[in-house]
């Protein structure tokens, strides 16, 4: 790093924290999202006021708001600044912002350029006020001592057969345990008492009417178990009986309202056969009522002028992917007294075997404070985004234009992104044309040499707009040898240096991350340059240092990351994947 200048230098000797809370945080979800005060920390380093910088693939657009933020930092943003080391002039910073996602740049457009915040918190009071009168009584319940009450949220249950009796038990009454609360693959079966396992039992099945399709669906039998509900400001939970099987029963039964049509999903590496039996249109991963609800929601924003309503969709869709559907789970946290309430995994279509229907209209009314709040911080910032929902192949800037680029490209095979995005994406009626989509994908035929066909592509023409003393933070991960080399070829390809290389400390790890064995815990982080025509390019190390890396590496969570890193800018082939990898790092004690 002896050719960048101190501040460059200091910021990759650290790893740049992200964190899971602060201005935009709770305002809309996406796969990956990285905290934009983190990267407004690299965009301030890097460039001076009035610069404009370029993400390539851009997402919901994490580094427009970052560069809008270099105006007016945070108190987060000055303390990451000077723990790493820094001391960036701030000032308003320009962006342009590509991405084949439709969900993507609806999000990034209206949250980089959003609405005036009074109107839209009108608009908001506006259309839940009518959405309350026209189904709020779908969510009536009565509480444990039989007064009326409001649904909070219903647990529901898979239903499994068992294996010495045949008789049917759901989930819940056989494999979540209590005292301490427990969530198990294993327990007895209620009726005969043997001791059974999720995987020697049968998932049972039921035949539905889908009234939207107009045919009979067979989908995993889910039975509700759990009411969670509110009665004059005061919180109870108790069991199912027959006045909620008889409430669900009624909503049903009721016909789809014409304004409601059937949108295909279009499966790919995330289908399940199991927890996805029958699920072949966007309705079908939610309840009838909820359905119902978001149907109606989204019909009543075409009342507004097309700013407010776009930003009332985005409040929807915020809430949609993450709380409003089967995807919805609670979990068993050590010493908790009762589930703990959680959204989704990310990254993944997964339905657990104890799904959650929230109440969507008190969940959206808590949404609109942290919406109000982003809309009037974006407000005060005079700098430019502009966002361009193409391919990154093709960009419009001029030659030699950008000062700096921040990009977070898909991770090989790691994410679908558009796969998963089209549960939102079916609501909008445009979906991502997964054609230019830079993933590796069986089930679009797409290998690894396509992968690095499309991200040289892009790579390509980040070289043509950068400025010649512009630089690029790359942020990548993956677990596979064969995926790091494809980067490797496609940042040579396109024509870049390899000049420095750190790791992002995220906050928290993706549904991969944590699953799996040999995944990587953390992201590398990777400072490229324009490669000097004029230049050779002076290539030090060898594998024997790599894989010293490994042996010197202090934490196992990072030591993928440091080899693979160690690899790319010493110009060494990466021959072994995170699992062979980490079989050569030391084990403590």
């Amino acid at each position: 790093m002896s050719g960048l200048n101190p501040d460059i230098s200091s910021l990759y000797s650290r790893a740049l924290p992200t964190f899971r809370s602060g201005l935009f945080y709770n305002t809309y979800a996406y796969p990956t999202k990285i905290a934009p005060e983190s990267i407004a920390v690299y965009i301030a380093a890097h460039t001076k006021p009035g610069d404009t910088v370029l993400d390539a693939f851009a997402g919901s657009g994490a580094t427009g708001l970052a560069a809008l933020m270099c105006e007016h930092p945070t108190e987060s943003m000055i303390r990451i600044a000077r723990d790493l080391g820094v001391n960036p002039v701030w000032g308003p910073r320009n962006a342009s912002l590509y991405d084949i996602s439709t969900y993507g740049c609806f999000a990034a457009q209206i949250m980089t350029n959003p609405p005036e915040s009074a109107e839209f918190a009108r608009a908001a009071n506006e259309l839940l006020s009518r959405a309350e009168t026209a189904l709020g009584q779908l969510y009536n319940t009565l509480d444990d001592c039989g007064e009326q009450g409001t649904l909070r949220h219903l647990v529901w249950s898979s239903v499994l057969s068992c294996p010495c009796c045949d008789e049917e038990f759901s989930f819940y009454s056989g494999m979540v345990h209590w005292n301490p609360l427990r969530i198990q693959s294993s327990g007895r079966c209620p009726h005969c008492g043997a001791e059974v396992t999720t995987q020697n039992c049968k998932y049972t099945t039921d035949v539905v009417w889908d009234s939207l399709l107009g045919h009979n669906v067979t989908f995993r039998k889910r039975v509700p178990v759990l009411v969670y509900g509110e009665t004059n400001g005061r919180k109870w939970r108790r069991g199912i009986n027959d006045t909620d099987l008889s409430a669900i029963e009624e909503i049903n039964s009721l016909e789809m309202p014409g304004y409601c049509s059937p949108k295909p999903i279009r499966w790919g590496e995330l289908y399940r056969s199991g927890y996805h039996q029958g699920i072949t249109h966007l309705h079908h991963f939610y309840t009838k009522r909820n359905y119902l609800v978001l149907s109606y929601l989204w019909k009543e924003c075409e009342r507004f002028t097309p700013a407010i309503r776009d930003a009332l969709r985005l409040l929807i869709l915020s809430y949609n992917e993450t709380h409003s559907t089967l995807m919805t789970r609670v979990v068993a946290k050590h010493g908790s007294k009762d589930f703990v309430l959680t959204g989704s995994q990310s990254g993944v279509l997964y339905i657990s075997n104890l799904p959650v229907e929230k109440n969507i209209l008190k969940g959206l009314s808590r949404k609109v404070g942290s919406f109000l709040k982003a809309f009037s911080y974006v407000r005060s910032c005079s700098g430019k985004v502009s966002v361009h929902n193409v391919s990154s192949s093709q960009m419009f800037e001029a030659d030699d234009s950008i000062s700096y680029v921040f990009t977070d490209p898909p991770f090989g095979d790691f994410i679908p992104y558009a796969e998963v995005n089209q549960i939102n994406e079916l609501w909008l009626d445009s979906v991502t044309n997964r054609t230019g989509e830079a993933i590796i994908s069986p089930s679009q035929g797409k290998d690894v040499d396509d992968y690095q066909r499309l991200l040289t592509q892009s790579f390509s023409e980040v070289r043509r707009v950068l400025k010649d003393e512009g630089l690029m933070t790359l942020i990548f991960h993956s677990s596979k040898a064969k995926v790091w080399n494809a980067l490797a070829c496609a940042i040579d390809d396109a024509g870049f240096n390899v000049d420095a290389t750190s790791h992002l400390d995220r906050a928290q790890s993706s549904f991969k991350q944590v699953v799996s064995s040999s995944s990587v815990k953390n992201d590398a982080l990777i400072l490229l340059s324009k490669k000097r025509s004029d230049l050779n390019a002076i290539v030090t190390g060898s594998e024997f240092d790599a894989l010293r890396c490994l042996r010197n590496q202090a934490s196992p969570e990072l030591a993928y990351s440091e080899y693979a890193s160690y690899c790319l800018k010493h110009g060494i082939e990466i021959s072994l994947d995170a699992s062979e990898a980490y079989k050569l790092v030391p084990t403590k004690g």
